[in-house]
Parts: structure tokens; C-alpha cells; sequence
């Protein structure tokens, strides 16, 4: 037996949307075949598609069931493997019972495998009628989808924007450093093949984006005032880099067993697995960090090498979640976001090349315009711009409400992209923005007379 693979602590493996826990056997066995020595291995089973049901009354759930079945919840008792929308829910759990207190976080190693941590592209159409067609037929949940999972799930939803900063900006709730919590995520970079191929994203693992999967986010607040100077303020991360891979052959759906390779040359998901629930030291997990970084690396140089059709999957891509309101927090849903190159640009090639090659797609959340998903191609963007000396210059324009209400729209930009300043790149990740432009009113609004 590898002496490295002892824990007495139990292990809980949490399903993704509209699965179940039989998917989840061959990993079980996977563990135990291992040199496991685990107390329990417990498959949890929860109902994702239900419409009245919430990522919040999921997480809440989660720590019912694990206090039913007294699974110890004292500081790390326990470890998760999560997969897709199981990362939103072991997240939802620590959020609503340890806020505020991550030292007390009952999970040691987390280990989430294609985690929708900011949202799939598919969850919009899972609401849409073709949804109910192929998921709703089941008489527990009779046309039913799950739309509220689904809500959070959509890309740019307010729920993925509250748990974000929650998680990873709160400096009181600081959950996400080595001391409290040993985090892993993988994600596959795959197609599922056949007629899903038609779906397929570029940059995805057939459902979720490589870049909304990875938790190492930024944050900015971005602030036009009238008569003032632009400002901008990092969030700063509350977080410690957390070990990500991206691994080679695998899609959103085979990541789940490591007892198959879906190819010869894939990456070694069992080995990957079994380290990330082994971390026992500071030390160990950056070399754990490396280990992932160095993989990512080779992942993408396969899949960009010189000759393959398909090489465009492989890009990097960045998503970019902004949410835009005015300074008496009333959200603006009526914007349009200004990519350029201000300087030496007269025939706007850049703002061409934006639209047609760099900004791949835009998304705004179902409910709320104002919340939107940008999605950017990092090496398009590295080898059409950057790579000539040119830059990426942002600015906003806001439609007025009425003669009486408008907004301060800015005469200036900021810099998003260049040759000194790359502060909102992160290629691989998101990156949230919150933009408050003031809402000004007309003099008519208010006037004074002269006694």
C-alpha cells in the first residue's frame, strides 16, 4: 500500500446538476483501491431539479444531512470531492454555517473537479424549453429544471458575484488560505464528441468555461464621478493561490473516473486526485501548485501545436463579469462597454479586431441586464494587439433615463490591456468588475427663487 495514502477521515463526493450518486461509484472504488483507509466514503444524492429550490437551501441541506448521519463538522473532520455545480454547493454550506469563522472549516482537502464556480454557458439554455424537453421528463419534478440552480449557474448571475466576494474578498472570511483549507480544481479541455461537438465551446470542457471554473478571480471598482478623475481600486484577493490544472483528454463528463484514461496521452487524473486529498503542509501544496501549473502548461503547448484543427479550443480565454449600477446603488442595465485603442489608432483597428477575433462572446444575466459575461481570447488578444505595441483602452456609455435623468457618461478610458499595464489580464480566470457611473439630474429636477 502507497504509505502516503492514510486518512481516517471520511470522504464526501458530491454529484452535479441533474446527476445522481451512481455516477460516482467508479471514483468510490477508485479511493478505496488506493491505500484509502477511509472511515466512510459517503455518495450524497441531492435534488438539483426542483424549481422552487435554491443553491442556498442546497447548502443548508448539506449540512442537515451531514449532521443526520453524524459526520463530524469540528475543524478538518472531513474531505469533499465536488463535481460542476457540487462545487457551488459544498461552497453555499461553508458560506451559511462557517461565515465568518474559517478556521473552523470542517473540510481539509477540497478537491473540485470541473467546478461551474462562475457559471456555465449552458445554463441559460437549460431554462429554455429544449431544457424542460430533455431534462424535465421525471415525475418527481414533473417538466421541472431546477431553475433557480440554473439561475445561479447562468454566467454573471448576482449569486455567483455574492459568493465570489464572499469567498475571496472578504477579509473576514479569509476561508480559502492554506491555514483552513487545502483546495484543488481540474478541468478537462475537451469536446464530448459526436453531436455535442456542435455545442461545443472554445475554451471549455464541453460545459464549463476553464476560466470561470478557476477560483484565482480578480476583482476592481471602477468609479466615474463627474468632474473628477477616473478611479479604480483593486479588491484586494483574501485569498492564497489556490492549485489549479487543466488537464489534457478529458471533457465535463469523463473528469468524473479516474479508473479509464480517455486517451493514451490524457493526464494521470487518478494521481492528480489522490494528491490533492494527501496535502498535509504549506510546503506540500505549492509544490502541488507547480505540479498543476507546469501540467496546464504542457496542455496547452499539446493543443496549440503546429497543425491541429482544433488548436482555437486551446487559446487562453478570460471571463469578465461586470455588474454596473449608480452611486445610490441602482443598477444600470442599459450600457454598452467601449473596447478601443485611443492612441495612434485612427482607423480603429483594434476596436475591429475586438469584435471580430478578441471578444468571443457577451452574456447578459437573465435577470438583471446590468450583470454581464465577457469573454475574451487572452491569445488572440496577446498576438493582434499587444504583441504590435498597441493597447486596450475601456470606457463606458450609458443611455439617459429621460430629458431629466441621465448619467455621467466619461469623456476619458482607462487602460484594461498594454505594453506598461496588464492589471485586468488573467488569462484562465475571471475577473470581476463593478463600474458605477453617477446618475446626474437636469436643473428642472430642482430649483430655488429668490424671495
Amino acid at each position: 500500500m502507497n504509505k502516503k495514502n492514510r486518512t481516517r477521515k471520511p470522504v464526501i463526493i458530491l454529484h452535479g446538476y441533474s446527476d445522481h450518486s451512481e455516477s460516482f461509484k467508479p471514483l468510490a472504488q477508485f479511493l478505496k483501491g488506493h491505500g484509502f483507509e477511509v472511515v466512510e466514503i459517503w455518495l450524497a444524492d441531492y435534488l438539483s431539479m426542483n424549481d422552487e429550490l435554491t443553491i442556498y437551501d442546497l447548502g443548508q441541506a448539506m449540512g442537515k444531512a451531514l449532521e443526520d448521519q453524524k459526520v463530524p463538522q469540528i475543524p478538518k473532520s472531513f474531505n469533499v470531492i465536488a463535481h460542476s455545480t457540487g462545487g457551488l454547493v459544498v461552497r453555499a454550506y461553508l458560506s451559511r454555517y462557517f461565515y465568518g469563522r474559517p478556521e473552523q472549516c470542517p473540510i481539509e482537502h477540497l478537491v473540485l473537479l470541473a467546478p461551474a464556480n462562475f457559471g456555465s454557458p449552458l445554463a441559460a439554455l437549460g431554462k429554455s424549453m429544449v431544457g424542460r424537453l430533455f431534462k424535465g421528463w421525471d415525475w418527481d419534478h414533473m417538466f421541472q429544471t431546477g431553475t433557480r440552480i440554473l439561475q445561479s449557474l447562468e454566467l454573471a448571475s448576482p449569486i455567483s458575484w455574492e459568493l465570489a466576494h464572499r469567498d475571496l474578498f472578504d477579509p473576514n472570511n479569509q476561508l480559502f488560505r492554506t491555514n483552513n483549507l487545502f483546495t484543488t480544481i481540474l478541468i478537462g479541455s475537451e469536446s464530448y464528441g459526436g453531436l455535442k461537438e456542435l455545442a461545443h465551446e472554445n475554451g471549455s470542457d464541453g460545459t464549463v468555461r476553464v476560466s470561470t471554473a478557476n477560483l484565482n478571480a480578480k476583482s476592481f471598482s471602477l468609479v466615474f464621478e463627474p468632474s473628477k478623475a477616473i478611479s479604480l481600486r483593486e479588491n484586494m484577493p483574501q485569498y492564497d493561490p489556490i492549485a489549479f490544472g487543466v488537464l489534457y483528454g478529458y471533457n465535463h463528463g469523463n473528469i468524473v473516473n479516474p479508473t479509464t484514461k480517455p486517451r493514451e496521452d490524457a493526464s494521470d487524473l487518478g494521481t492528480l486526485i489522490l494528491d490533492g486529498l494527501n496535502i498535509d503542509a504549506s510546503g506540500a501544496y505549492q509544490d502541488h501548485i507547480g505540479l498543476l501549473q507546469k501540467l496546464t502548461q504542457t496542455t496547452f503547448q499539446k493543443g496549440q501545436a503546429k497543425g491541429n484543427p482544433l488548436n482555437e479550443r486551446y487559446h487562453e480565454y478570460q471571463n469578465a463579469t461586470v455588474r454596473v449600477h449608480d452611486q445610490f446603488r441602482e443598477m444600470i442595465p442599459d450600457y454598452f462597454l467601449e473596447f478601443f485603442q485611443e492612441k495612434d489608432d485612427s482607423a480603429d483597428r483594434v476596436m475591429r479586431d475586438v469584435r471580430k477575433e478578441i471578444l468571443e462572446k457577451v452574456h447578459c444575466y437573465s435577470g438583471d441586464a446590468s450583470y454581464r459575461s465577457f469573454f475574451f481570447d487572452i491569445t488572440d488578444l496577446k498576438d493582434k494587439v499587444l504583441s504590435k505595441g498597441g493597447e486596450l483602452d475601456l470606457s463606458i456609455a450609458v443611455a439617459a433615463k429621460s430629458e431629466r435623468i441621465f448619467y455621467n457618461n466619461p469623456q476619458g478610458h482607462i487602460v484594461a490591456a498594454g505594453a506598461k499595464d496588464n492589471t485586468f489580464l488573467v488569462p484562465n480566470a475571471t475577473l470581476f468588475l463593478d463600474i458605477q457611473v453617477d446618475r446626474l439630474q437636469s436643473d428642472e429636477v430642482f430649483r430655488l427663487k429668490k424671495f
